[in-house]
């Protein structure tokens, strides 16, 4: 596994390949239906919306220096806006978080998978609440999936959580009988912090019994370890996002989840290989990068 100041790590050539991969046969233009068809495959709108929040550009700097590196021509910053909140761009980023994770669980042996919610202020100082879990592994922590819901625990838990067979740690907000029950049916042991104020529910009285033998309290303490994706992309990014629309809002942060997804593939590269995996070690040049960007910006590896 390679360092996290890797140069290739933050390397934009290599990340775009990285997103062909994880983009091929994602959704097609549409050619058919009412109205005209879009200029462009929609995929392609989702790589600059994903290279944007790699790059750390503005919708302005992302026309200028992203957009004909990624389709060979310039593309307005308001069409860039405009697909930021479409919600079908939310449905494809969670497709592409759910490809990464795919390759990432092969590579890296995970140790438990902790599930939490966290909150994104915007612009305008208003949160948005996203439920996320996470992979844990000796080596490092990536995230498998993410829910946006807010009508229950329950439906984010359902949406945001891909089935598995290890232990699941969860704080007292999860110790709701019908979560409890999806956890269980998902395939985990669930290792849920109790809620004093509530007893009833078969799946909760199991979850209780698990949660009591020394083992698994002493394992909730490494509970923690899943939060740091949080930190990282706080670190990465900041603690507010330029927006104010909320669909706009999800869509940066899903954008955001998935950079961080691409820089673990890249730090994992040669095991990926190693495995046989459809990923380009060496990622090649293309033109459009060179019209873009001087070769001295270039890191390629030999």
């Amino acid at each position: 596994m390679k360092n996290r100041w890797d140069t290739c790590v933050n390397n934009l050539n290599f990340a775009f390949h990285q997103l062909n991969r994880l983009t091929k046969k994602l959704i097609r233009k549409n050619s058919g239906g009412r109205g005209r068809p879009t200029k462009f495959d929609p995929v392609e709108y989702v790589k600059i919306i994903i290279l944007k929040e790699l790059d750390k550009k503005s919708l302005r700097s992302a026309e200028v220096n992203l957009t004909g590196f990624v389709v060979g021509k310039r593309v307005d910053h308001s069409v860039i806006g405009y697909w930021e909140n479409k919600p079908e761009i939310v449905n494809c980023l969670k497709i592409i978080l759910a490809r990464a994770r795919i390759i990432l669980d092969k590579v890296d042996y995970s140790s438990f998978t902790f599930v939490d919610a966290t909150k994104f202020t915007t612009w305008n100082k208003k949160e948005i609440q996203i439920h996320i879990a996470n992979r844990i592994s000796k080596r490092t922590v990536y995230p498998i999936g993410v829910s946006f819901l807010k009508k229950n625990v329950r439906d984010p838990v359902n949406e945001c959580l891909p089935s598995g067979n290890k232990i699941l740690y969860a704080d007292a907000g999860y110790d709701d009988n019908k979560t409890i029950g999806v956890i269980f049916k998902k395939g985990y042991v669930p290792v849920v912090c109790p809620n004093k104020n509530r007893w009833r529910g078969h799946y909760r009285k199991r979850a209780r019994k698990i949660y009591q033998q020394p083992i698994h309290r002493r394992g909730y303490r490494q509970r923690g370890r899943g939060e740091s994706c949080f930190g990282s992309w706080t670190n990465e990014f900041g603690d507010r996002l330029k927006s104010v629309n909320e669909q706009s809002t999800q869509t940066r942060i899903l954008a955001r989840i998935v950079v961080y997804q691409i820089k673990l593939l890249l730090r994992f590269e040669d095991e990926i290989i190693s495995v046989d995996v459809l990923i380009i070690r060496h990622a090649l040049l293309r033109q459009r990068f060179i019209n873009f960007f001087s070769l001295n910006e270039i890191c390629l590896r030999c």
